[in-house]
């Protein structure tokens, strides 16, 4: 299973690379939007510059020439470039084109088995499912991850399932157990993982007895 960190946050993510557990970055549209100070393409390049796996960079449009003609942009930025596409028609169209010209793509948004099995047929690298929001919608999202697993298990597809959409802590383990191939984890959550009160006092206690030791 691989971890990427779900940020468009230099800082965060420079910080988050050190502890050495990330294998990509996933950004879109609206966190991106809340980096202040500095335009999108200076701070993607930075991203991209810093991840030494993929980094995917979404598309602003639903308009399939210009999904084409950001994508292209955004693939000149770095090689490690992923360009995040829309799940729809017109977001299939362009992970077919896209595909064609050696492209790497992640289709976002997909809700349903169904829905990733279009993303990996139409050439996709990447499908990602978002787990919170299939579950907005009253369906089981560990189900619908399993079942998407299986299904490309079953028809040796080589896309490969990024689950998103991460709201708790619990959720990650789930996503992980259901068979995902990669966890995309906004910050906060991935401090909550390196974090237990046990582990704080068990450490504490070591030290404690270190020092009343050290110090006879």
């Amino acid at each position: 299973m691989e971890i990427f960190v779900d940020s468009a946050n230099v800082e965060e993510i420079k910080e988050i690379i050190s502890w050495g557990i990330v294998d990509g970055c996933t950004t879109n549209p609206k966190i991106a939007s809340m980096e202040k100070g500095k335009g999108f393409e200076e701070n993607t390049r930075e991203i991209i510059k810093l991840v030494k796996g993929p980094v995917s960079v979404e598309v602003t449009t639903n308009d399939l020439q210009e999904m084409l003609a950001e994508g292209r942009k955004y693939t000149s930025w770095g090689k490690n470039v992923v360009v995040k596409v829309p799940m729809g028609i017109s977001g299939l169209k362009a992970t077919k084109i896209f595909k064609e010209e050696g492209i790497k793509t992640n289709v976002t948004a997909c809700m349903s088995v169904s829905q990733a099995i279009l993303a990996a047929k139409s050439g996709a690298e990447y499908a990602s499912l978002f787990y919170s929001r299939i579950g907005d919608m009253g369906y089981n999202p560990t189900r619908v991850v399993e079942e998407s697993v299986r299904m490309f298990n079953v028809s040796n597809v080589k896309t490969k399932i990024i689950v998103g959409s991460i709201r708790h802590l619990m959720q990650i383990i789930e996503a992980g157990l259901a068979g995902a191939h990669i966890l995309t984890i906004p910050p906060q959550f991935l401090y909550q993982m390196a974090k237990n009160p046990k582990t704080d006092e068990s450490i504490n206690e070591f030290l404690e007895a270190w020092k009343g030791y050290k110090n006879k």
